[in-house]
């Protein structure tokens, strides 16, 4: 059924994002930045990412069978799952300060390179190398410009470092599972809403709520849910009968 879907999909997206990179991003630009700006350019990031990932495992049942669909989604699950019981067997507490020690020297790194070429730029005024044309992160930065000369400059490289920073995640992969496997619609509904109350959350207490919450936990209750997912999409690549509702 779909509001099963739908809310197989909010789980997943808890046990997935809680704590994960694209969480920290939001909590610490939200520190010194409008919140405001920066819950909408992740959350426009993430809705993007999820409808398209969404849409792109339902476009898979159209040349896969619905029975490989739905073994293929199990071994995915499976292996997930296994993975985030090794992960949180191996965590000793201290992995949530790590990772946002890391996402804070990647943003600042960011911020030093901006300012560096903000200053070639000024220095070089309106000269121009030849072989920038062919320098792809010239022409992304160029984008970049473009773009933010039509929204906020701090709305766009928001809404950069999250798409980024989901792309090949394990929610985007998960997404694109549930999407193949269950209702399109109700998955696309159920990971937008779940992405939306996490960036809420890192928004408006991140840093304090990532200080309490238990990462170990959370991801052992991810490896367990995703394990669950794998023997439900499991029985339903063997029996499609009888596919259980999710």
């Amino acid at each position: 059924m779909a509001s099963d879907s739908l809310l197989a999909s909010i789980l997943m997206i808890f046990v997935s994002e809680i704590g994960d990179k694209t969480f920290l991003i939001a909590a610490i630009l939200a520190m010194s930045n409008p919140r405001l700006t920066v819950f909408l350019a992740a959350c426009s990031a993430l809705w993007l990412m999820s409808v398209l990932s969404a849409f792109l495992g339902h476009t898979v049942v159209t040349f896969v069978p619905m029975s490989w669909v739905s073994l293929m989604a199990a071994v995915m699950f499976l292996v997930f799952g296994v993975k985030l019981l090794r992960e949180a067997g191996e965590m000793d507490g201290s992995e949530i300060h790590k990772e946002m020690e890391e996402v804070e020297a990647e943003l600042n790194e960011k911020d030093t390179k901006a300012s560096q070429m903000a200053m070639e730029a000024g220095e070089s005024g309106s000269e121009k190398k030849a072989d920038d044309s062919f320098n792809t992160s010239g022409v992304l930065e160029s984008l970049k410009n473009l773009l933010s000369l039509l929204l906020s400059p701090l709305f766009v490289e928001t809404f950069v470092l999250v798409f980024l920073a989901e792309w090949g995640d394990r929610s985007q992969l998960a997404t694109i599972a549930l999407g193949a496997a269950k209702n399109v619609y109700a998955v696309s509904i159920g990971t937008i809403l779940g992405h939306t109350c996490c960036t809420g959350l890192a928004v408006v207490g991140g840093q304090l709520l990532a200080s309490r919450i238990s990462v170990k936990k959370i991801t052992y209750a991810g490896g367990v849910l995703f394990i669950i997912f794998a023997g439900l999409y499991g029985y339903e690549a063997y029996h499609p009968d009888s596919a259980i509702a999710m």
